[in-house]
Parts: C-alpha cells; structure tokens; sequence
C-alpha cells in the first residue's frame, strides 16, 4: 500500500481517470432516487399486508376458541342447575323456617317442616288441583291476589282435606287445632278463610280503668312479603300483620297444649276488628267500643280472651271505610254503601285465630259475638265453637241506629231482642244526615247553663231535659216551674238573637209544642225552617189595640174554637213591600216584619193572606195560658215589637200527629233549640213582676 492507502500502484492515474469520467444529468439523479423510493414502498406494503394477515388469522383463533369455551361454560352451568334442582326435589325437608320467619320468637301456627303458607287474602281455585294432588310441594312466597268466590270448588270431601292454597290440611291442622278444617262457603262477594300461622313475639302488663289485664303479641310474618303488595281493595285494607290477645291477669284462660287432659273447653272469647274511628276517635257511628269494653268487662269477671285483630271497616280498611260513611250520609245503609263501592258485605278473615287458640291451649270456645256469619267462618276453620254469648249494646243513638237496624236486617245478626224499641230516642227523620245533627249540636245542656257558680240550676235543667219515660206532658213542680227559671231566661235570650224557641204548654191543655219568635227579627232562613217542621200555618200573636189599629178583625163573629184561639182575617203584605204570590218564605217573612212594624197601616196589607193574626189576651199568659199569649210575652220580654211568630211542630216519628214532649225533647237536644213551658214563662213573671 502507498502512502495515501491505496492498493493501486498508480495512485495519481486512477485519480486523474477518475476525474476524467463525465457526472450523471440531473434527469438521471431523479429517476434513480424514484425508483428507490417505489421499491421502499413496495416493501412497506408487503410487510403491512403480511403482518394485517398475521393479526387477522391470530383474532379468528382467538374468537373460536372463546365459542369453544363459552359452549363447554354454558353445559357446564346447565349441568349445576339439573343437579341441584334433581337434589332439590329428591332431598327431604331440610328443617328451615317458612318463608319470612326469622329465628327469633316461636312459631305457633305450624311445624318447621310446613308446606307453604297461604295468603291473608287468597281463595281456593281449580287452579291448586295439580298441586293437591302431589305429595311433594315446594315452598313459596304467598300471593296476595283475590279471586271471584265463584271459583271456587265445591266438589268432594277429597279437596275438603287441603287448604285453599294447596297445602295439606291434615298437616296444617295438626299444628294448628284438632279436627279437620273445612271449606269456608259464603255468599256471592265473600271472602274464604286458609289457615294463616302466627309467631308469638312478646306478652305484657296491660292495666286499664277497666281492670288490669295482660295483652300478648303475634306476628303474621309469612305474609311480610304479600303485605308489601298493593292489596286489590287498597293499601290499607286486608287482615294486619300483627293481632294480639287480652286477658284479665288473675284469670289467664290457658289450657294444657297436648297431653292426654287437652286443651281448655268453652273458654269465652271475643273475636274482636280494629275499629280506630270508634276506639280512637270516639266516633258513635257503631257500636264498636261499647262492645269491645262490655267483652273486656265480660273476661274480668268471668275469664276468657279477646282476640284483636287489625282489619278496618270489615276488611276495607280506614280510608274506604270513610268512604263508605259519606255515602252512609247521604242515605245507603252500611251493606250498601260497601257494595257501591265495589267491595265485599264483610272482608275480613279469620284464618288466624285457630293458630292463636293453639298457641294459648284452647280446645273449644264459647264466641261472644251477635254474628252468626263470624260463627260460621270460625267453624270452617276447624274452631270448636261450642256456643255463643251475646253482645248487645243496652241502647242505640241517633247515629247507630240505622247501622245497627241494618246488621239486623240485612247482616242476620241476633240477640238483638227490644234494644231497638227501647231506644226511642234514636229514632231520626230521614230528612236528617249526620250533618244536620252535627250543625245543631251544640256543648252539652249542662255546660251551656253553667254560669257564675249556678251548677246547681244547671243539673237541674239538664236532668230535665233527659228522657223521662213516665212524664208525658208538662208538669210544674211546688215551686211553679218545670223546666226551670233558667229555661225562661235562656228562651228570652235566644229570642233576642232572633232564634226560633220551644214551647209546650200543660199536658190537660193541648199537650204541644210550638215554635216561637220576635215578629220583627224574622227572616226568609228562619220562616222556612219555621214551615219545615211545623203544620205550616204560620200565626202571628199581637196585642188587641195594635189589630185594631191594622183593622184586622175576627175572623167569625161567632168563635166556636175548644180552646178560644181568637183568629184574625189572615193577610199579606201588599205588592208594593216586593211581594208576590205570599206563600213563599221571603213574603211570609216580609209580612210578618211589617206587622210587627209599629208604623204600618191598615193600607200596608190586602185581605186574605197566608199570615193569620192571633188577638192575644191582656196580661198574656197570667190571664190565658196559651201560645198565642206567650208569643206576644216572649218578644215583649226580649225588648222587640209586642207580636210573636207562632206554629205547631209536627212529629216526624209519627207525621200524622203532633209532637208530644218526649219527642220535642229529643228533638230540641237535637237541633239545639231552647225547650221551655208556659207553666215556667208564668212563674217566671210572677216572680219577676214582668
């Protein structure tokens, strides 16, 4: 090698050939480097496309293989659930509680083992037959669906044996009451019983101003779940979940619980459905409460159970059971207003109780109900009833009565027996709804007369007005009065108010009551209510020289009244005071203010009319113990014009006959109006010198 590191010998030759060789054109350059470019590109797309093919063949791979796994995956599971489901049917009852109860608190309605539960509100069909008829069930949580009573079978004793849910009945009987249960068959739009098990959870002290008692409580929890959906009569209706049982501490009605003695025999008990209006509110619609504290009162003395259970308005609940009273306002009766609801007569169910007999030992009982409905549903149940102890309020009110009429009627309750004509004083016109009653019922008698210590005069007055079986007509005492001063002063102050009053006159006399006011105070409201409870012969007492100055003279020359009643020519207001025909309660009103007018004129009135002036007596009623007297007294005394408005109540127990006293009592509490006499207007004067 040279110096230059050259193998060539010629270093400076090869250098200068070199140099000799002419440069590529620019054109050349250019079609060399593309022809470069075009052979990378085309070994970019040939990698690209192999490695596209490699991923694409790798993906296809993968996608069969997961088709492969899912498929073994899926027989897999299908495999598991065939075996589980085979052991599931093949295995015995593992001993797990039912469905909804929880290991806490025993349970008394059936064993362990039981098959499933039935609902609170289910109903036998043909559809169970299958089920029936297999040996084993599978358990399942109950369904609160009611069906038409018209599915119901009513074929062989065979379907007798099992409950209405497909269960057994000689397996649920044996954990619930001896004998076998039977098949409830109730009317079109009844409900059938199933044995319903209950879980004791807790028992109590219970002291009451009744007596002291202790109350146990149960739990229905199988049906937690149905009670959670919507009940087909609504949210609040349906049997509840939690009954209880009440009896008197030092008489517990519990009987041995097997055994060769058995259980307790004939022990009374009260089957007994929530009634909140009445037990909480008070209300005097029914006669729940009543009988609830007579069936309490009964165990203190006697022993026994009251069974309570949570089912409102015969099963409808609270909020239909409202319902049901509006229309009871306006006339239906308490079976109708249910059915024009589109609900049962009666929806409640029983299929509790004999879980609850069982728990407290009790072989048979003797049912303290007026119902023989309830009789009948219990028997179905397998419930030993061995007789039956009435449960009849000593009275009906005003409120009851035709609720209470009805469940006779219409509902065949017994032991009923004189309640309802003993209690007079129930007795309402039609014409009335509770509305009415309530607008005029005003504080209690004694506490609208309690006045500045006088509680003495009060108690009288209130004792007086209280029914009195023996006293048909007005009687004074030694003292002059009857109903008492305070009578006389209230009707002065109510008259004074511009208020229609009560006034009965001697039982010798006419023995009637009639309406009275100031002349001067009334108006078209009071005028009609004037008409509709009277003969509607509207009078107008006035003082003799006041007629005479109207030019109103006798309407014979020759009276031959019995009682001397002095009529005038009767009278209207003439055209030009705005009236028409002057029959209506606006004209008869507008009349009767102008002649108590003491500035009108003879002129003011055309003859006849539909007013009829009374001549009264001077002196009023100290010379004549008449209403017409008493009218003009009243509304002198009141400080009005000398001329009462007057006319005779009828009776609307018997509208072909007055009102007698007994009845205008109950009708002035009623209405609120103030009752009085003229026996008590005339001591009244005497003593005041009025």
């Amino acid at each position: 090698a040279n110096a230059n590191g050259s193998s060539s010998p010629y270093p400076k030759e090869e250098s200068i050939i070199k140099m000799q060789q002419p440069l590529p054109c620019l054109e050349c350059c250019q079609q060399s480097i593309n022809s470069e470019t075009q052979k990378r590109q085309i070994s970019t797309r040939r990698r690209s496309q192999s490695s596209m093919m490699s991923i694409s063949s790798r993906r296809s791979q993968n996608g069969r293989m997961w088709q492969r796994s899912s498929i073994y995956l899926l027989g897999l599971l299908t495999c598991a659930v065939v075996i589980v489901q085979a052991f599931a049917s093949t295995s015995p009852n593992n001993n797990l509680p039912p469905w909804g109860t929880k290991p806490r608190g025993g349970h008394v309605g059936a064993k362990k083992a039981s098959t499933s539960s039935p609902s609170a509100l289910s109903m036998s069909t043909a559809e169970n037959k299958d089920s029936r008829n297999s040996s084993e069930k599978r358990a399942e949580i109950p369904s609160a669906v009611i069906r038409p009573l018209s599915d119901i079978s009513d074929s062989s004793d065979e379907e007798d044996a099992h409950d209405f849910n497909g269960a057994s009945a000689a397996s649920v009987n044996k954990a619930v009451q001896p004998g076998k249960a039977k098949k409830t068959i109730l009317e079109s739009g009844g409900f059938a019983d199933s044995i319903i098990p209950a879980t004791y959870v807790a028992e109590t002290n219970l002291p009451t101003d009744i007596g002291h008692f202790r109350i146990r409580a149960y739990r229905i929890e199988e049906f937690e779940a149905a009670m959670r959906e919507p009940n087909p009569l609504g949210a609040g209706a349906g049997l509840g979940s939690e009954p209880c049982v009440i009896y008197c501490t030092d008489k517990p009605p519990f009987g041995s619980k097997g055994g060769e003695l058995g259980g307790a025999k004939e022990v009374p008990v009260r089957i007994h459905d929530q009634c909140f209006t009445s037990e909480v509110f008070r209300s005097r619609r029914c006669d729940c409460k009543e009988q609830l504290k007579m069936s309490l009162e009964y165990i203190r003395e006697n022993g026994g159970a009251v069974i309570y259970l949570q089912q409102e308005g015969r099963g409808i609940g609270l909020a239909n059971k409202v319902a049901a009273y509006a229309l009871q306002d306006v006339g239906l009766d308490t079976v109708d207003a249910n059915t024009h609801l589109g609900f049962p007569e009666d929806a409640r169910q029983y299929g509790v109780v004999p879980s609850l007999l069982k728990d407290m030992g009790i072989d048979s009982i003797r049912l303290m109900t007026n119902n023989p409905r309830k009789i009948e549903r219990l028997t179905a149940l397998g419930v030993d009833v061995a007789g039956t102890i009435p449960m009849v309020v000593p009275k009906a009110n005003p409120y009851n009565r035709k609720y209470l009429q009805t469940k006779q009627d219409r509902m065949n309750h017994s032991n009923f027996g004189d309640m309802l004509i003993n209690s007079p004083d129930s007795v309402i016109s039609e014409d009335y709804s509770h509305v009415d009653i309530l607008l005029y019922n005003k504080k209690s008698v004694a506490e609208d007369y309690i006045s500045e210590g006088e509680e003495m005069a009060a108690a009288a007055v209130a004792a007086a007005l209280m029914d009195d079986p023996n006293q048909s007509g007005v009687v004074a005492a030694e003292n002059g009065y009857c109903f008492g001063r305070q009578s006389v002063e209230d009707a002065i102050a109510a008259v004074k108010r511009g208020e229609l009053i009560v006034v009965v006159d001697d039982e010798s006399r006419e023995n009637e009551g009639d309406f009275i006011m100031a002349a001067d105070k009334c108006t078209p409201e009071t005028m009609a209510e004037f008409i509709r409870y009277s003969s509607g012969v509207i009078c107008i007492g006035m003082e003799g020289k006041r007629m005479d100055e109207l030019e109103l003279p006798p309407m014979v020359v020759n009276n031959e009244d019995p009682k001397g009643t002095a009529f005038s020519v009767s009278v209207d207001a003439t055209k030009e005071h705005g009236i028409t025909t002057g029959i209506s309660a606006t004209d008869r009103a507008k009349t009767s203010v102008i002649l108590a007018n003491m500035d009108s004129k003879a002129s003011d009135f055309h003859r006849p009319g539909h007013i009829f002036p009374l001549r009264a007596k001077e002196n009023g009623v100290l010379t004549r113990d008449g209403h017409t007297e008493a009218a003009v007294d009243f509304a002198r005394l009141a400080g009005s014009s000398p001329a009462g408005l007057l006319c005779e109540i009828v009776s609307e127990e018997n509208p072909t006959e007055m009102a007698r006293l007994p009845e205008l009592k109950r009708f002035c509490r009623r209405r609120g109006y103030v009752l009085t006499s003229i026996a008590d207007l005339q001591q009244y004067r005497r003593d005041t010198g009025q």
